[in-house]
């Protein structure tokens, strides 16, 4: 494989056409890391793609369509074992597809307003590949754990953000997410960020105050664990102003339920 200029966009490309010459029917690719960044000239190379899938019937598709064309299964260790993908085939060149359905390392999905924000790249017979937004792809390299994703973040960053838009995304995925951890692991990988390279914006503050009230849903939850609490039980050793907060953003969520003024537990959802 050729690591250096459009050759690398040439030989995605290739690959995407052997996809698409053994795939039975249509699928939709979303490009959300170095593959997508090649493809707007803010990376020159990448030795893998990663791609997010809307379905479990897509990635079989996939899957068995690239052990078809002499894909395997590799050894995967470190960082890259904690992304929990949900498939990862590599040639004989290095390559490697790390797949995803519809959630990325457990924490971040594909929205449907990163679908809408997403840029065609083309569409054969078979494959149609979108690439996200260059926001999205943001996002989603500050929760992999990677020492190239920094880079990339920071590649990103400088190229121009729109950060109303990760702002917007973030608070989104804050409302739908049902274990109050995620956004903790995106703030780290954003102040990971910031640390590194020297560079923030106002919108980091802001997530920062919703990672620490995601940190005390978190903690509340664990306490609620034990059975029935009170208010003055779960405001041990916190802000009770915050505590009440929280709560009533948890209980508005059903994921608390209120018995009485001043109690509360779990609630027991399917």
């Amino acid at each position: 494989m050729r690591k250096h200029g459009n050759l690398q966009k040439t030989y995605l490309e290739t690959e995407f056409k052997k996809l698409n010459d053994r795939l039975p029917e249509h699928v939709d690719l979303y490009l959300i890391g170095g593959g997508a960044m090649s493809f707007q000239n803010l990376k020159v190379a990448t030795i893998d793609i990663d791609v997010v899938l809307k379905s479990k019937r897509e990635l079989e598709l996939i899957k068995n369509a690239l052990l078809s064309l002499g894909y395997f299964v590799p050894c995967i260790r470190g960082a890259y074992a904690k992304m929990n993908t949900s498939a990862i085939l590599q040639n004989s060149d290095g390559f490697r597809w790390d797949l995803f359905v519809k959630v990325v390392c457990n924490s971040l999905q594909l929205s449907e307003f990163m679908a809408k924000r997403s840029i065609e790249l083309f569409t054969l017979k078979n494959v149609s590949v979108y690439m996200l937004a260059p926001e999205d792809i943001f996002v989603f390299k500050s929760v992999t754990s990677r020492d190239r994703d920094r880079e990339d973040m920071y590649t990103l960053f400088t190229r121009g953000l729109n950060f109303g838009i990760v702002r917007d995304e973030i608070i989104w995925q804050n409302e739908h997410d049902q274990s109050f951890a995620w956004i903790a692991f995106f703030f780290d990988g954003l102040e990971e960020f910031v640390d590194r390279y020297k560079s923030s914006h106002s919108v980091v503050d802001e997530l920062h105050d919703l990672a620490y009230q995601d940190m005390l849903a978190q903690m509340l939850t664990e306490r609620l664990k034990g059975g029935l609490k009170t208010f003055d039980d779960l405001s041990q050793d916190m802000d009770s102003r915050d505590v009440k907060k929280i709560l009533k953003v948890l209980v508005k969520k059903g994921f608390v339920k209120q018995i009485a003024e001043s109690q509360f537990s779990l609630n027991d959802l399917p």
